[in-house]
Order: structure tokens, then C-alpha cells, then sequence
């Protein structure tokens, strides 16, 4: 009787590498899938847009019922009259602070590289860039009272 000794590495084949090769071709694919899945959902989960986003609607609160808007520091902020209350809004350092009535200061917004503000008649523009390289930019049609 002739016994077979699986582990044996004679019985190698050209067919085994057909195998193995099919099998590679069939995982690589998913690698590279899993790989671009991954990365859109660690850009998904960036912080600095959405706290872009939680600042512009803040933002809007404070321009709503505003009586008077000026640009200052040559675009780097913006000061709100809001039923006699000044707030002013602007880049100091790498953050995005609110001061009201120039008394102390709240954080709006972090890891801010550079503001730019600017007012053309009855609209405000905000253009930001983060330190991660991101651009954000927001819109608003003011209802001034004239």
C-alpha cells in the first residue's frame, strides 16, 4: 500500500499558482475599495467643517433684526449693532472670537489661518481658511433698515 504525504511540497502545480494568483486578483480589488471607502470617511469626519457650519448659523443669528454692520481691521472682522449692543467678530491668533460691547471674548471658531470679511451693499461675504488647508466660504443678504 503507497501512502501520500499531503504536506509534501512535490505535488507543487502550475494549476496551485492559477489558484492562488485568482484569489489575489479577487482580494486586491477589495483592499482598494476598503482603502477609498476608509479615506472619504476620515474626510467626512473632519471637525473643521462642521463647526464652519455651526458657526455660520450662530453667525446669522447676530446679523438678524442688525441695525448696523461695519468691516474692520482691513476685513479681518465684523462689527454687529444689534439692538444697541456691539458685537464684534473677528480673526485673533488662529480663532474666530465674539466680543460684546469690547468686554472679554468667546471662541466661534478654532484652527483659523486667515479671515477675510467683506461687505458689498446689503450683502456680507466670509471667506476662511483652516490650517488643514480647507477653504469655507458663507453667504448673507442682510435686511438692513436704511
Amino acid at each position: 500500500m503507497h501512502r501520500v504525504n499531503i504536506r509534501s511540497s512535490k505535488g507543487f502545480t502550475f494549476l496551485d499558482s492559477l489558484l492562488e494568483l485568482l484569489a489575489l486578483s479577487i482580494m486586491l480589488p477589495l483592499a482598494a475599495m476598503f482603502y477609498l471607502f476608509s479615506s472619504q470617511f476620515l474626510v467626512d469626519l473632519d471637525s473643521s467643517a462642521t463647526e464652519f457650519r455651526l458657526f455660520a448659523l450662530e453667525l446669522q443669528q447676530y446679523l438678524d433684526g442688525s441695525e448696523q454692520i461695519y468691516i474692520m481691521r482691513d476685513g479681518k472682522g465684523v462689527r454687529i449693532v444689534r439692538e444697541g449692543v456691539v458685537y464684534d467678530i473677528e480673526l485673533y491668533g488662529s480663532v474666530v472670537r465674539k466680543r460684546k460691547d469690547q468686554l472679554g471674548h468667546e471662541i466661534m471658531l478654532t484652527d483659523v489661518k486667515n479671515s477675510f470679511f467683506q461687505l458689498k451693499g446689503k450683502r456680507l461675504t466670509i471667506q476662511l481658511e483652516f490650517h488643514s488647508g480647507a477653504k469655507e466660504e458663507a453667504d448673507y443678504a442682510l435686511a438692513l433698515p436704511d
